[in-house]
């Protein structure tokens, strides 16, 4: 009876778990392509850095939607809490690169933020760009909305 009782309590718990997960879409409504990595926690409500993802470029008029985490490159197969974004002025060959971070108010994170984007000859093509951090709480989906 305890093994079970002990077994119950164990999957309640990785559901739990589960539930804390969420995604993120972001939405690119400039005409500019977009370069950010996306920053992750272990769990809901943690602020460290535990994950960065890859390079990820969103295109201009472009949305990527990663519904959890397990589908973000450079994150765990299992899900995490996704907290924050690092958003580059261009593609890594343009040098020096400017970044901003933009996240979760519970983070101490600015939640709006005005940036400039390059093309890929490193020249600015968008010199004033808006980003919006919208939560989705532990439980939603978080949208990143860039706009002109």
């Amino acid at each position: 009876m305890k093994n079970i009782l002990l077994s119950f309590v164990l999957v309640l718990l990785s559901f739990a778990g589960y539930s804390t997960s969420r995604g993120i879409e972001i939405i690119n409504q400039s005409r500019c392509d977009i370069y950010l990595q996306l920053r992750g926690a272990k769990e809901c409500g943690d602020c460290e850095v535990h994950y960065t993802s890859c390079l990820i470029s969103v295109p201009g008029g472009g949305t990527a939607l990663f519904p959890n985490t397990t589908t973000i490159c450079g994150f765990p197969s299992s899900p995490v809490f996704v907290h924050s974004a690092l958003i580059y002025s261009g593609p890594r060959h343009c040098q020096p690169l400017q970044t901003w971070l933009i996240g979760e108010p519970k983070c101490n994170l600015p939640t709006m933020i005005n940036f400039f984007a390059m093309d890929q000859n490193c020249r600015i093509l968008c010199e004033r760009l808006t980003a919006r951090w919208q939560s989705g709480g532990c439980q939603g989906i978080a949208r990143l909305i860039i706009t002109p």
